[in-house]
């Protein structure tokens, strides 16, 4: 099984989650928040979690109390008590086990992540299940120490019972925290919030900052990053390779006007080969200067250029799943084609780098959908290549979205 960064995954939780009802898709205004939070712990040699963690202990280990960003001393939580979920058991001259089963305790880990991000009014939608199922198999198999952590808003305060706070820790003690909260429906009082860059980076005191449209459009940004990174992970090249998906939103300064296409991609067409990317790319040696070929996809060019990745990154990591045994041999003409752990969720990741970016330069656009270009697609590769570099650009009033893809073993 792919194995699943567990902080990109948290935070992309976050964005997948319900929102509070009223608002419209993408508005960054989540019902929930979700903070991943790393630290360390005596090793399992040297405080066996078989006996629970005191909430002393997991304070400690969870860099409690910091819990959610931008809220001061109110986003604090304290730990009253501690369950364990799993723990690991020694065995001299032998790998170390665990107490339960992994599949055992995924379906533990999936139950309190589904009821954590669901309520009367909200469950969450396929794509945040996919995710759900992902992190819950990740979080069992990742860490053979795993406890809940029960929290309060005060010292000794009472007991919230509306929040999950999971605790797991690795054979070398490192510590990864996962904690879940429903968030306020209104903007925040003094109508700022903490810039999702920071808190990205594990800033948990990060203070609000920004304004409610910068802060839309850092958190769009978060939210491209975040899926790229996990769909690149699942997207296996060769044994060692995973596929590289990098978005880059950057203003082009250029006073366009939809109404006149040609004009637009006239004045797009001169910018792109003095942008920094187009440099960056250059020096990195994507393409040489004389060589990348930037032409603009129409509306069935673009949805086939959107397929045709689709359809090859599910082949990729199909092919990745069998190689970690998670289906059995099978024919390239098979139809359908066998299934695999996180199958649905490699497509959501993919169309959500596109529509992300889409939504991030869309702004100002009059309605109308962001031209598209490509270099390097659609993609012909042939049976001697080793993959394929590409780039799709989206281009908006203020600013242009780039996305790269490296698929080159």
């Amino acid at each position: 099984m792919t194995s699943l960064e567990l902080k990109p995954a948290t935070h992309l939780l976050q964005r997948w989650a319900p929102e509070h009802p009223g608002t419209a898709t993408g508005t960054g205004h989540p019902a929930y928040r979700s903070m991943p939070v790393t630290g360390s712990a005596p090793s399992p040699s040297e405080r066996p979690w078989d006996s629970s963690p005191t909430p002393p202990e997991v304070a400690e280990y969870g860099r409690f109390p910091g819990t959610f960003a931008g809220e001061g001393t109110s986003g604090h939580r304290h730990p009253v008590a501690v369950e364990v979920l799993n723990h690991a058991i020694a065995h001299p001259g032998e790998p170390w086990t665990s107490a339960r089963p992994d599949g055992e305790v995924t379906e533990n880990v999936h139950r309190l992540l589904t009821d954590a991000l669901s309520s009367e009014s909200d469950t969450p939608d396929e794509r945040a299940r996919e995710l759900i199922a992902a992190l819950a198999r990740e979080l069992a198999g990742g860490f053979r120490d795993l406890v809940r952590v029960t929290v309060a808003a005060e010292p000794g305060g009472h007991p919230l019972d509306d929040e999950l706070h999971l605790l797991g820790r690795g054979l070398g003690g490192d510590t990864f925290r996962l904690s879940i909260a429903p968030s306020a429906p209104l903007p925040p009082a003094n109508g700022l919030w903490p810039d999702p860059s920071r808190v990205l980076d594990g800033e948990i005191a990060a203070p609000p900052t920004l304004t409610e449209g910068e802060y839309r459009q850092a958190d769009l940004a978060v939210r491209a990053g975040c899926a790229a990174e996990l769909l690149g992970e699942f997207v296996w090249l060769t044994n060692n390779d995973r596929m590289e998906v990098n978005v880059n939103v950057q203003p082009h300064g250029l006073d366009l006007d939809f109404a006149d296409p040609g004009a637009v991609d006239a004045a797009f067409r001169a910018w792109w080969p003095k942008s920094d990317r187009w440099a960056e790319l250059v020096e990195d040696e994507w393409w040489e200067e004389d060589e990348a070929d930037l032409h603009r996809l129409d509306d069935e060019t673009l949805a086939t250029v959107l397929t045709e990745f689709e359809d090859h990154n599910l082949e990729q990591a199909r092919t990745g799943a069998w190689a970690m045994g998670d289906i059995d041999d099978y024919d390239i003409d098979d139809d359908p084609q066998p299934r695999f752990p996180g199958d649905q969720l490699v497509v959501f990741l993919g169309r959500d780098v596109f529509d992300t970016v889409t939504a991030q330069v869309a702004d100002g656009s009059g309605g109308v959908a962001p031209p598209a270009y490509g270099i390097g697609l659609p993609v012909d590769v042939s049976d001697d290549d080793y993959g394929f570099q590409a780039c799709l650009l989206l281009v908006g009033a203020e600013s242009v979205g780039i996305v790269t893809i490296d698929a080159s073993a």
